[in-house]
């Protein structure tokens, strides 16, 4: 398959129409004096040489292979989302999937899932300075929803999101974080049924009344150098906060208000407990996190866009002390849109800011902040195929049966600035070239670079640096191939031309 074009050049123009930005050179958002948010570092004390995003880093697989992969089974390394965990390392939630994803028989291989590692890293080359911790793996159990009841079910374990106190920090009047050293994961599990003994990918998810998912909870604690899981709960969606069904969680860890943790989640709010196959309209929002008795749980929940199904959601504190938040449309609604909400009052209320349409492919959209304190969107472009697509491969179609012809390539990854008042974009950023920096993808296919989520955090060199995580893979990846080199997860550096603004006090 050759390479897909850009829709209609619609980066350039597109910028240049919003903003009235050159291409080059960036200039994002000068920081300014404003509030000091409750917890953290003091946002808005930035340099007066002003901001921007100037470039990011394209360096190899930094995880590839799980150290405990059976010899029988093609794991690999994918998901990848970083955090602060002293003050001198940084760690990151890391999934595993099965290879063979999309074209095993009846799509029983998308998005399969193994479970998931945290792994310490101290330099920005992301190398890995201790063995990952083994949080969760995919286990047997009975389903109670099948029909006949408790039919044998694997629950696969999807990625994980949280939030973390660094060991060491600090709270704004230099006095001892009391959460310094703790923090939680949550992930969800979902039932599929076994399928082919033969196949590592079993077969598919049940559906309907048939269905059967609940959360897991995770306690973590930093001790002396070593990451620990201290606590493990499963939790059903509708009561890990009340009045409130969990569906979703979102694209970034946690960031600090206070002795909180704020984090952003997709739920939607109930008036009964609802039964299996019942749909619950959801919305992006932020989740408040308090520890009582050593334990993290949340405290409320507040919706951000609305009842529009939007998943995935994301959230940064601006320089000011607002608070921003985007999250990804569903497949009936703003699929392909860059959409910004802002909130002015710490979460009570919020104002979306920025919305523009048919910009990104069908995929994953985060909003990251670099560590001079400019937010960007990372996502992929919007991009038209331009030869057709080999016969044994899926060709994507909609729920009518009409052949997507673009929107769903995932091989360029960019990344947008805010501009200076937070109402529209400047001019991207080209993130990641699959094809450019790898070739074709060894199936005929297509590269897949996707997931970007960033943190900026303090590393071994005393220095902070905004670290974003995202994984590659080949679109179509099965067990007649051998997984490419590329296959894995990736921790690269987005380079801001601001001095930085330290996420935590030390």
């Amino acid at each position: 398959m050759t390479d897909a074009i850009d829709r209609r050049e619609f980066q350039r123009k597109l910028s240049l129409m919003l903003t009235g930005a050159a291409v080059a050179p960036l200039t994002g958002c000068s920081s300014k004096p404003g509030e000091t948010p409750a917890g953290g570092a003091e946002r808005g004390a930035a340099s007066d040489q002003g901001s921007g995003l100037f470039s990011i880093t394209r360096g190899e697989a930094d995880l590839r292979v799980p150290p405990d992969t059976p010899a029988d089974k093609s794991w690999r390394y994918g998901l990848i989302f970083p955090f602060q965990v002293a003050a001198d390392r940084a760690a990151a939630f890391v999934n595993i999937r099965i290879r063979n994803g999309v074209m095993a028989p009846a799509r029983n291989g998308d998005d399969y899932e193994v479970g998931g590692d945290v792994v310490l890293f101290e330099d920005v080359s992301g190398t890995v300075t201790s063995p990952p911790v083994a949080v969760m793996r995919n286990h047997e159990e009975p389903n109670p929803n099948s029909t006949p009841p408790n039919q044998p079910s694997i629950m696969v374990k999807y990625p994980m999101r949280g939030g973390f106190v660094p060991a060491g920090a600090k709270k704004a009047d230099g006095s001892p974080h009391p959460h310094a050293g703790t923090g939680f994961g949550i992930n969800m599990a979902i039932a599929r049924h076994p399928g082919d003994p033969k196949s590592e990918s079993g077969g598919g998810m049940y559906e309907g009344g048939e269905r059967y998912s609940y959360l897991e909870l995770f306690q973590f604690a930093y001790n002396d150098g070593q990451f620990q899981v201290t606590g493990s709960e499963r939790i059903p969606q509708h009561e890990l906060l009340p009045d409130w069904f969990i569906a979703n969680g979102g694209l970034t860890n946690a960031i600090p208000d206070g002795d909180d943790l704020l984090v952003a989640m997709s739920a939607g709010r109930i008036e009964k407990t609802p039964q299996p196959g019942d749909n619950v309209t959801i919305g992006g929002g932020i989740m408040r996190w308090q520890r009582k008795a050593g334990t993290w749980r949340p405290i409320s929940f507040i919706q951000a866009t609305g009842n529009d199904s939007s998943t995935e959601a994301s959230l940064i504190r601006d320089v000011d002390g607002s608070l921003l938040l985007s999250a990804r449309g569903s497949q009936n609604r703003d699929n392909h849109a860059i959409r910004v909400w802002r909130s002015l009052d710490n979460g009570g209320s919020w104002e979306k800011i920025i919305h523009v349409a048919d910009v990104i492919s069908s995929s994953p959209i985060t909003l990251n902040q670099a560590a001079d304190g400019t937010p960007y969107i990372a996502s992929n472009i919007f991009m038209v195929p331009l030869d057709s697509i080999p016969k044994r491969f899926r060709i994507p179609a909609d729920k009518q049966g009409r052949v997507r012809g673009g929107g769903w390539t995932r091989q360029k990854l960019y990344l947008w600035p805010l501009t200076e008042d937070r109402s529209g974009l400047q001019a991207p950023i080209l993130g990641r070239h699959c094809k450019a920096d790898f070739g074709p993808a060894p199936s005929g296919s297509m590269w897949r670079a996707d997931h970007p989520v960033a943190a900026t955090v303090r590393l071994a060199d005393g220095k902070w640096h905004n670290i974003m995580g995202y994984r590659i893979h080949d679109d179509v990846e099965s067990h007649d191939l051998e997984a490419p080199p590329q296959t894995g997860a990736y921790l690269e550096e987005v380079v801001s031309a601001g001095e930085p603004i330290p996420t935590w006090n030390f």
